[in-house]
């Protein structure tokens, strides 16, 4: 397997992309770049700020952490950012991200609180040993103020913003990003912003149909939890791509750092095949959506990786026998008939 072909490889293209020579990197950082390419989701918070630091200094940028809010996009984040930009408010896209951060990263937690309408995230990266987490903070805290903005307007800022490092000599970019009232040397890394942001619109979702999504995932968490079939793992990493079109075989593959015709031979040890997994997603997904949400079709389609409708209309009667359109019809009148 390549290293275009490893798990982590969006993370090292996004390094790439902010001008890191990602070849000196890997000399300098071996066993830190070959755990990111690797196992990105349980990176240590030590190597992960190795890696972010020295970063920094192969490119002269200080504020490094701010410019990788730009340079990963929500398609590299998997299932965490499936969810999340299936959010229709900001409260609901927070929500998600302190519950499914896990999947993303475990190397730290992320809480929403609201106390005299006041809301805060607060970012909390376990131990990351003596290194500074500048880089991890801001780029952590910097990405949220970005996804509230989706729902505020482009210059929107936190009210209050504190890191737990200390402050730089420079604060033009991140005043630019948090605002004018930023606090360093803090106990806690953290955004704070009026509670009514919370109600603001993010994107024209159906919030039934997140429902569906989150109770899907859910779903699928368990059974890994209680079960750690292959089957299942696989079945989840395809819901993680399916709204962004990368549920091919090849990527699922390349997430168990195997090829495809070993993941094709496990998948046949246990008597069932990729195509079969990816059509029990499409099928679960989108008879939930059709049944218990009132999403246009069209939207639906997109959400379990068609970016026709005509495609998602053939692709459904494949497999379920009946076009999306009578299928829900059919729900509507079970419910009616109740």
């Amino acid at each position: 397997m390549t290293r275009n072909e490893e798990p982590g490889a969006w993370f090292l293209d996004a390094l790439a992309r902010g001008g890191v020579d990602t070849q000196e990197l890997s000399r300098r950082l071996p066993e830190q770049v070959d755990m990111a390419l690797r196992f990105p989701a349980t990176i240590t918070p030590a190597a992960l700020n190795s890696i972010l630091n020295e970063a920094a200094s192969l490119t002269g940028d200080s504020n490094f952490g701010l410019r990788m809010v730009e340079l990963v996009h929500t398609s590299d984040l998997g299932l965490y950012g499936y969810l999340m930009t299936s959010a229709p408010t900001v409260r609901e896209a927070l929500e998600v991200a302190c519950r499914y951060y896990p999947t993303f990263y475990r190397g730290a937690t992320i809480e929403l609180s609201t106390v005299h309408g006041t809301a805060s995230l607060i970012y909390r990266p376990k131990d990351a040993g003596e290194l500074p987490n500048t880089h991890d903070n801001e780029w952590t805290l910097g990405y949220f103020v970005n996804l509230i903005r989706r729902g505020a307007s482009a210059d929107w800022t936190p009210t209050r913003t504190t890191f737990t490092h200390p402050a730089p000599e420079d604060l033009a970019e991140l005043n630019q990003v948090f605002g004018a009232n930023i606090r360093f040397d803090h106990a806690i890394a953290s955004i704070e912003f009026p509670v009514d942001v919370l109600s603001y619109s993010i994107n024209k979702a159906d919030p039934d149909l997140l429902r569906v999504l989150l109770r899907h995932a859910d779903r699928l968490l368990s059974e890994i939890h209680d079960n750690e079939t292959l089957a299942g793992k696989v079945k989840l990493l395809i819901l993680e791509n399916l709204g962004s079109g990368k549920s091919d075989e090849v990527r699922i593959a390349r997430a168990f750092n195997v090829s495809v015709s070993t993941l094709k031979r496990r998948l046949n040890q246990d008597g069932c095949n990729y195509r079969k997994l990816r059509d029990d997603v499409v099928e679960e997904v989108s008879k939930m959506a059709l049944s218990e949400s009132q999403a246009p079709i069209s939207e639906i389609a997109s959400r379990v990786g068609y970016s026709e409708l005509s495609a998602f209309d053939r692709g459904f009667m494949r497999i379920v026998g009946m076009s999306p359109m009578e299928y829900r019809a059919r729900a509507r009148r079970r419910i009616q008939s109740k």
